[in-house]
């Protein structure tokens, strides 16, 4: 396991973007992004990514450097056609549009199409959140067969179809939800498998569609499947992952999971609300703050330390990587480096 700092992590990211031919202020982008996902924890969707990207940059996959364009437009909403540039990017500009109109008309609504990988999505509604508007984030991946078995199935049918909330809380971490509607990302179990781990019990389901905790089970060939949230109620995340589907995949004109086509990438729902709109922010604040006091007062099960809210573990974590270092098993640091190497960068850790 090695320790990197985020800017470690920040400059070695950005020069293998650069170097696979990634305009150099959309490399930073990207990576910003990448290592925020490492130092909130998420390290599904953090610099592990970076041979994946890179290989689908040289596959022509990604189009670094490509603009965008808005297709259709209101004052209240948008429909973005991104030509499969780096979703990050074009997530970011999305929900900043989003924003915008929601100064103006209360609500905004940016729907996008054509975008490849989006990363961690709770990155998006947290702007949001930073402006002192509430922010809403649906994503789904379009063109493949997905990932998830539907409720009761033995079959991939869905992606993870992520969602994602996030609000001012007043304190120093707003308050966010991040979930896939799946038990697990697809990222979780890659996490897991880089470190010779077991899955929990209740993820995934083999090509057969018997329970295991073997995450080789997963990419085998006929595959496994991941199981919707819930567990015995996985009707519930089911049903979310329908939401997801359409929402992101159906509205934006992207497109639903369903036969492999040539193009895949993410459809994107995204929405902001002025609070000061509807109610004045420092009457919202009051309220949160009264939330949290009370959630956080409840006696804690025997084993649990205390009660988090929405949003506070991310902050936790991040304060401690930031003061120890960020986490990265050894075997996604050789493919880090393995990628590194065939674009003739140098890096040192």
């Amino acid at each position: 396991m090695k320790y990197l700092t985020a800017d470690q992590l920040q400059d070695i990211c950005t020069r293998i973007l650069d170097a696979a031919g990634s305009p150099h202020a959309e490399s930073e982008a990207v990576c910003e992004v990448l290592v925020r996902a490492n130092l909130f924890g998420h390290d599904s969707h953090g610099v592990m990514r970076i041979p994946q990207y890179v290989g689908q940059i040289r596959s022509g996959a990604i189009r670094p450097g490509t603009p965008i364009e808005i297709e259709r437009e209101t004052p209240a909403s948008a429909v973005i056609q991104a030509h499969q540039g780096w979703g990050m990017v074009i997530a970011r500009q999305a929900m900043r549009l989003a924003i915008e109109k929601a100064r103006q008309v209360a609500v905004g609504t940016v729907v996008v199409r054509g975008s490849q990988h989006v990363g961690r999505v709770g990155e998006y509604p947290t702007m949001a959140a930073e402006e002192g508007m509430i922010g809403m984030a649906v994503v789904n991946s379009y063109g493949t067969t997905g990932s998830v078995a539907p409720f009761g199935g033995a079959e991939r049918r869905l992606s993870p179809n992520p969602i994602a909330f996030a609000m001012p809380s007043g304190g120093p971490w707003p308050v966010m939800v991040d979930i896939t509607t799946s038990v697990f990302p697809e990222g979780k179990i890659r996490v897991t498998r880089y470190a010779g781990k077991q899955l929990p019990e209740g993820v995934i389901v083999d090509a057969g569609g018997n329970p295991t905790t073997d995450p080789a089970a997963f990419y085998a060939s006929p595959p496994g499947a991941l199981l919707p949230l819930g567990g015995i109620v996985g009707h519930k995340g089911f049903a979310l992952g329908i939401v997801a589907e359409l929402l992101a995949g159906a509205l934006s004109g992207a497109g639903v999971t369903g036969k492999e086509r040539d193009e895949t990438g993410n459809g994107v729902y995204f929405q902001a609300i002025n609070i000061d709109a509807l109610l004045p922010y420092d009457d919202f604040i009051h309220t949160v703050q009264e939330q949290i006091a009370w959630v956080k007062s409840a006696r804690p099960q025997p084993g649990v330390s205390e009660v988090l809210f929405p949003g506070e573990p991310e902050y936790r974590t991040a304060q401690q990587r930031s003061a120890h270092g960020i986490p990265v098993e050894d075997s996604i640091w050789h493919e880090i480096t393995e990628t590194a190497e065939t674009l003739g960068v140098s890096i040192e850790a």
